[in-house]
């Protein structure tokens, strides 16, 4: 994640993000599953993370956001990170996928 968006988002959240990625990366291995996004917001336009570069992006069409734009969103991207709502939504991908000797 880039310096300034570490910044606005704080060390500790901006670190989460990147452990997101690895669960991704995981599920993918275990599972046999493709994950390319987790959604970061939900409401109105989704916002979601790419795993493949880290990036925070507009789901519509995969455009990064920009600085401008991550501020103005920073607030409800750390409320959902924060309540736990990303890792819930994370978690409710995995569940739909049979695990090993199932």
């Amino acid at each position: 994640m880039e310096r300034e968006f570490r910044k606005i988002l704080g060390e500790e959240l901006a670190n989460y993000l990147e452990l997101l990625r690895a669960k991704m990366a995981f599920a993918e291995e275990l599972y046999g599953i493709k994950m390319n996004y987790v959604p970061l917001i939900t409401e109105g336009e989704i916002v979601v993370l790419d795993k493949n570069d880290g990036r925070v992006k507009w789901l519509k069409d995969k455009r990064p956001l920009s600085m401008e734009e991550f501020k103005r969103l920073s607030e409800k991207i750390k409320e959902n990170l924060e309540s736990g709502y990303v890792e819930s939504l994370l978690a409710m991908n995995m569940s739909c996928v049979g695990g090993p000797g199932e």
